[in-house]
């Protein structure tokens, strides 16, 4: 297996394993049409038990307008909303369409598929009847996903909304309405799993499988995908990765100790040194490396009037710990926004600040020259406030 796979995999795979819980995967819920299309019935009645009253039609008038290709603008109104309704005219097979919304002036004829297909329905029988008794009518495809090379026998014509065109300014508007997360605490809980299951966390990530092909392929292991068997070809995949990945991290484990001795090396025999005499003998007195756990790939200065509450005041960190300082830990305020863990991290107690070292692992690892004072100037400005 190349050598590379595992890194540039990981991308890819930097998805939790652990499925968060979501009422709509508890209850197999959105797998089919109808489900969803009864949700969507319910968003839009105005007098719902959601109590978002006409909000979520006129998302919906919104996103029909932004995506139709032509045709006179969608007023808002207040539309009646009815779910499986016939479309057929006289002596015509029945063609049932899963939502009509409708006023005085405008009737949308919804077709809710997961992928924007019309799946043999007639765009013309629902066009005919969006258009009955010469109202303004629109035909809307209404999905998961859009695919235009689905698009054939007249729905090209179809303004197509996709969930996400439809669940995000939805979410959008509760959480910017304390009042309505406060009254309806419920509904708030609700519409979030909507959010996470359709929007946010979706099953596949085009854009993550195709990072996921492009490796595949730039390391030589599309040859996977020649197995006819799909679970078996899966499953061969994920055994070599697997021993590659076991080898790569075990490795791994053993250059961030080879990097953590020879920084606790250069910070006792030359950086505490050259900190003294900027700073007075007595200011930064000791180098020390002997946290543990996530921890441990930090080395701790001991400052002369120790701050903080046993943490130590001044640190280099790097790797795992400069990562969980950096992303997880809420105790630091000031951290780097665009990370290269590839090099050294200074932390500040006092001022609970991260900041990203010139000096990287691999200059740590081929060894820091004693006149070196990149640090040095670095731990000392991070001290005085300077940038």
């Amino acid at each position: 297996m190349n050598e590379r796979l595992v890194t540039m995999l990981l991308p890819a795979l930097s998805g939790s394993s652990a499925p968060a819980f979501n009422v709509f995967d508890v209850m197999h819920h959105g797998t089919h049409e109808k489900q969803l299309s009864n949700v969507f019935a319910w968003l839009l009645d105005r007098d719902g038990s959601h109590g978002l009253g006409s909000h979520f039609q006129d998302i919906l008038v919104d996103a029909v307008n932004r995506h139709r290709a032509s045709g006179t603008e969608i007023a808002s109104g207040s539309f009646s909303v009815r779910q499986e309704v016939n479309v057929s005219g006289p002596d015509e097979p029945m063609d049932i369409a899963d939502l009509v919304l409708e006023d005085d002036d405008t009737r949308l004829v919804i077709e809710n598929y997961y992928t924007s297909d019309g799946h043999g329905h007639s765009y013309k029988r629902y066009l005919n009847y969006a258009t009955l008794s010469g109202k303004q009518g629109v035909v809307v495809m209404l999905c998961a996903r859009v695919n235009s090379a689905f698009l054939s026998g007249g729905w090209e014509k179809a303004a197509v909304v996709s969930y996400p065109d439809l669940i995000a300014p939805l979410t959008e508007l509760i959480e910017g309405d304390a009042r309505y997360r406060r009254t309806h605490p419920d509904q708030v809980a609700f519409l979030r799993h909507l959010h996470h299951r359709f929007v946010k966390d979706r099953t596949v990530n085009d854009h993550d499988m195709i990072q996921f092909i492009d490796a595949m392929c730039s390391s030589g292991q599309a040859k996977h995908y020649r197995t006819q068997s799909v679970e078996a070809a899966a499953v061969n995949f994920a055994d070599s990765l697997r021993d590659r990945a076991h080898d790569q991290f075990g490795e791994s484990r053993a250059l961030l100790q080879r990097v953590k001795a020879a920084l606790k090396n250069h910070a006792s025999r030359h950086l505490v040194p050259q900190l003294a005499q900027v700073l007075g003998p007595d200011r930064v007195t000791e180098a020390s490396a002997n946290y543990a756990g996530i921890y441990q790939w930090t080395v701790n200065f001991a400052v002369a009037g120790r701050e903080g509450d046993g943490e130590a005041p001044l640190q280099l960190k790097f790797g795992p710990s400069a990562w969980w300082a950096n992303e997880s830990d809420q105790s630091w305020q000031k951290v780097v926004t665009d990370p290269d863990y590839s090099r050294l991290f200074l932390t500040h107690r006092s001022t609970q600040e991260i900041r990203q070292s010139a000096v990287t692992l691999q200059e740590v690892l081929d060894g820091l020259a004693a006149d070196d004072h990149r640090l040095r100037d670095e731990l000392v400005n991070l001290l005085n406030g300077v940038d």
